[in-house]
């Protein structure tokens, strides 16, 4: 029998905390691209600063905007959410120092890829497309919805914009607008090197989080 979702998230949790206890901070940072503070390592996903600490392995989100002026801005916050604890410990852990590929991957492409691609393709791609491959205003909605979550322009597809999911982990979006004849579509990409940082799991994760804020902000 499977075990609940709760349950297999709890058991990952201890896991990666066990093995971050008795791993190098330093040189985990270090390989990862983050910083080093005082019990523990700031890691920044899509440009939020979270703090892991060493070597519980609690994670917490960085105040949002500004760091108050005498505030530590390594000081602890918010709790992450499980699945974004597990993804940041598991980043550290994994992270083995290499530069970027400067070359991207379909999602099935990457190291066991292939065996969650399907849902993949479903969990973040789709919702895309939905939101905004519909038609050339679709198109002019993801560009602004991109540049304000951080995205810097490419030029593939009708539409595409490359995003800092973390240190030394690259995401893209491309977006081809749909038309009287052919479907709209989405796809998500990631630097050849993602696998050098995350398993396929985890970068499903990192992917799927990117386009359900995406996604989101084109409704609101």
């Amino acid at each position: 029998m499977t075990a609940p979702p709760e349950r297999r998230f709890a058991d990952a949790l201890g896991k990666a905390r066990e093995e971050w206890a008795v791993a190098d901070a330093a040189a985990g940072a270090a390989r990862a691209g983050c910083e080093l503070v005082d019990g523990g390592v700031l890691v920044s996903l899509f440009g939020r600063p979270h703090r892991v600490t060493h070597p519980g392995g609690e994670v917490t989100l960085a105040p949002a905007g500004a760091v108050p002026a005498g505030r530590d801005p390594a000081a602890p916050g918010e709790p992450a959410h499980i699945a974004v604890a597990i993804l940041l410990l598991h980043y550290l852990l994994l992270a083995d120092g290499a530069p970027p590929a400067g070359e991207w991957k379909a999602y099935r492409e990457l190291p066991d890829g292939l065996f969650y691609a399907a849902s993949f393709a479903g969990r973040a791609e789709a919702p895309l497309a939905r939101a905004f491959a519909a038609s050339p205003a679709g198109l002019d909605a993801f560009r602004v919805v991109a540049r304000s979550a951080g995205g810097d322009a490419l030029t593939l597809g009708d539409a595409s914009f490359r995003f800092v999911a973390l240190p030394r982990v690259d995401v893209a979006v491309l977006v081809w607008a749909g038309d009287d004849e052919e479907p709209g579509e989405a796809r998500v990409l990631f630097d050849a090197n993602a696998g050098h940082y995350l398993p396929a799991e985890d970068l499903a994760g990192l992917g799927g989080q990117l386009a359900h804020r995406l996604a989101a902000a084109s409704r609101s």
